[in-house]
């Protein structure tokens, strides 16, 4: 749990600034492009803790497995906190008064008409208006749970175990002259 909770912090930090980065991708939409890279980045650089760790504490793949879930969902904590931090202090309702302009756009109606044919736009709007920070929190937190599966998934399948010719000083063991 020590090692999960170190090996989090970057990666919380690493998901924290690629929220961010989203939350203010529609005013600038390059930070859309860092958003992805420090998502994809954050991956490697979990997967590189886990090949580590694997290095210098010989284990199962499948205790590096849940060893990179571990992380993943205290990532996902931290994040969470930001997050809520982010909507109680900084975004003052912004991402509401957002998605209530995109659902007054034409183009965006007829498309969630389409994918939700059952659905009345005015309704959606209305129930988007309404929505608390404790109901947007609720869905993040869902959010973050589902995606540490396969996000610590991605970065453990990889991680191979230490070659055994070699130890963690470096040295080779097998030559013994």
């Amino acid at each position: 749990m020590n090692a999960a909770g170190w090996m989090a912090l970057p990666i919380g930090f690493m998901w924290t600034a690629s929220f961010l980065c989203t939350m203010y991708s529609a005013e600038h939409p390059l930070l859309s492009m860092l958003s992805t890279a420090l998502g994809f980045v954050s991956i490697y650089m979990l997967y590189r803790q886990l090949k580590n760790y694997r290095r210098l504490y010989p284990s199962s793949w499948l205790h590096i497995l849940c060893l990179s879930f571990v992380c993943c969902l205290l990532a996902g904590l931290l994040t969470d906190a930001a997050q809520y931090a982010y909507f109680l202090y900084l975004d003052n309702g912004r991402l509401l008064s957002q998605m209530g302009n995109a659902m007054q756009n034409e183009e965006y109606r007829q498309v969630l008409q389409q994918l939700m044919p059952e659905a009345k736009p005015d309704e959606v709007a209305q129930i988007i208006q309404n929505m608390s920070v404790r109901d947007i929190m609720l869905q993040l937190i869902t959010y973050n749970a589902l995606l540490a599966l396969p996000i610590s998934l991605f970065a453990a399948l990889p991680v191979r175990a230490a070659s055994p010719t070699s130890s963690p000083t470096g040295k080779d063991t097998n030559n013994k002259s």
